[in-house]
């Protein structure tokens, strides 16, 4: 198992060695819960901009049919980013949840009522993401853990992933 590691950091490490000239990058993003099989997962845009070599601010927008959802996020990169095209980040965010859901509730109209909630959320994660210099491409997968403030919720087991074009 050792021997494997060794070939696999020697087969990296020469590949990561280009720099990333790049500080605005904007791209794709998805946020899955791993552990709810009933869970539907949300997509939709990001936008990163590296202030220093370890450091970024990166804010998105994502939903689905009942979900909008907008956050942003502080990461720290492990690497310089001029150094290494892999990188190891960890990040705390902020994030807030609108939802929009329709009850059903017998009666002489049958009609559907309409509720509305909002979460403000904080977050944690880690990732990993690789930067391709020929194409400006970057990917991406974080691991993500969310605190609810209103009801105390403590919601693990979130993977990010993501596509990212730097442009500026």
């Amino acid at each position: 198992m050792k021997k494997l590691l060794w070939i696999l950091c020697a087969f990296i490490f020469p590949l990561a060695l280009n720099a990333q000239e790049h500080d605005w990058a904007f791209g794709l993003f998805g946020d899955l819960k791993l552990d709810d099989a009933a869970y539907d997962a949300s997509f939709g845009v990001q936008g990163k901009y590296d202030f220093s070599n370890h450091q970024s601010v990166q804010a998105q927008i994502h939903g689905r049919g009942d979900l909008l959802a907008v956050g942003a996020d502080y990461l720290v990169n492990i690497f310089d980013k001029e150094k290494s095209n892999f990188n190891i980040f960890l990040g705390a965010g902020l994030g807030q949840e609108f939802f929009t859901y329709d009850y059903s509730v017998e009666g002489p109209d049958d009609q559907p009522i309409r509720r509305k909630e909002n979460f403000t959320k904080a977050n944690g994660q880690v990732g990993l993401s690789y930067y391709f210099p020929t194409v400006d491409l970057s990917l991406y997968t974080a691991y993500k853990l969310k605190y609810q403030f209103k009801d105390g919720i403590t919601e693990p087991n979130y993977v990010m992933l993501g596509l990212r074009y730097h442009i500026w």
